[in-house]
């Protein structure tokens, strides 16, 4: 019989649904699966939605103080998709406790945070506590059949890594204000909620590091309809854009926004090398582009590779027969099967899984790109030793 692990959610909006789906969905798509999630309780700031949630989602109990969760020993794993405000404190303690934490990205409000939580996940896991970052598209098979593409040294030398991860949603100058347009609660904006994904997403394709940052980040619309009808001040950035120098000896330009009128979710990632180039296009995300320079001259150009067979899908023999597609939600369902199943069988988050040590890495470019963009020019990322 499968062991079952207690679920302690913190946050009922949208990524509480998506990873709240995901552990419903783990037992009978990855049948026979070693574990079996319990959803024992969610937790929230608003008593009369969380309640609402509980009901929905069909957790046991809610309630309104996340040390209720750390407290209950039916608890086994904390999963934190509350706003970035909360990411620090409830992870540490839930940690001393000897739970598994999960936490969204990005993994803290700021680099300090960002430190505390490391280290404290350091201790936990000499205990056997894994602990994961949210950084859900490194289990999208396109992009890890790149990584795959790209460690066998398909595409040579790497000379760049382009991203563009544009969105509309803050494009209408009415769309009301909410927690990720605050600085106090959400650290930064779209540097920490999108481009977070990208820099995340560079190193693990590309396997190496960043070493210095240049940023330009930009808010467009500095005000916001409130709740009560007035003007909230904007004063985090709407759209920004990183040049990074990387150890691997490549260039990088990383360009987010969420004033990108007509994108409704566009993100396309670009790998050129001194062999070969890829591509990938999030809104196309079964599919990955390749281009060899090995290919006789009359036949080179981008080939689509339909990433739905099983020698190029981990997950493939899982879901549909080859040629069906997934989407957006199976990359959480992926991210937290392996989550579960590293717990189960001691074996290690990382690489493939995003631990606390690469939130923190993540963490240090962001910080380095908010002083870039404030002070201008380059600066350089001095990589903090973690072990």
């Amino acid at each position: 019989m499968p062991v079952k692990f207690g679920i302690g959610m913190l946050g009922y909006g949208f990524m509480g649904k998506a990873h709240t789906n995901a552990f419903k969905k783990i037992p009978y798509i990855f049948y026979p699966f070693p574990v079996e999630p319990e959803l024992v309780a969610i937790c929230g700031r608003d008593e009369a939605n969380v309640r609402d949630a509980a009901a929905r989602y069909r957790y046991q109990k809610w309630t309104t103080d996340w040390r209720e969760m750390i407290a209950d020993d039916r608890i086994h794993i904390f999963d934190n998709t509350g706003s970035n405000d909360i990411h620090c404190e409830p992870c540490i303690a839930a940690l001393k406790a000897g739970k598994h934490v999960i936490v969204e990205k990005p993994m803290a409000l700021n680099l300090a945070e960002a430190r505390r939580m490391y280290r404290a996940a350091r201790e936990a896991e000499e205990k056997g506590t894994k602990h994961l970052v949210a950084f859900n598209y490194r289990f999208v098979p396109a992009l890890r059949l790149a990584r795959r593409i790209i460690a066998e040294g398909r595409l040579g030398r790497i000379y760049h890594f382009r991203s563009a991860y544009l969105l509309d949603r803050l494009s209408d100058p009415t769309a009301p204000f909410f927690w990720r347009l605050n600085k106090e609660r959400a650290g930064s904006g779209v540097l920490g909620d999108l481009n977070s994904h990208a820099i995340d997403i560079l190193r693990f394709l590309l396997q190496t590091e960043i070493n210095a940052v240049m940023a330009w980040n930009h808010t467009f619309i500095s005000q916001r309809p409130g709740p009560n009808g007035d003007n909230c001040p904007v004063d985090v950035e709407d759209a920004s854009m990183l040049w990074l120098k990387l150890t691997n000896g490549a260039m990088a330009t990383l360009e987010a926004s969420k004033v990108a009128t007509g994108y409704k979710t566009v993100w396309r990632i670009e790998i050129h090398g001194s062999e070969g180039g890829l591509a990938f296009d999030l809104s196309r995300g079964n599919e990955l582009q390749f281009y060899t320079k090995s290919d006789p001259l009359y036949l080179q150009g981008m080939r689509t590779i339909h990433v739905t067979e099983p020698e190029a899908h981990d997950y493939a023999r899982y879901w549909w027969p080859r040629g069906h597609g997934l989407g957006w939600e199976h990359y959480h369902i992926h991210m937290l099967e392996h989550f579960l199943r590293c717990i189960a069988t001691g074996a290690d988050v990382a690489p493939w899984g995003a631990t606390f040590a690469d939130g923190f890495r993540c963490q240090e470019v962001i910080e380095a790109a908010l002083v870039s963009g404030e002070k201008g020019g380059w600066v350089d990322i001095n990589h903090t030793q973690l072990e």
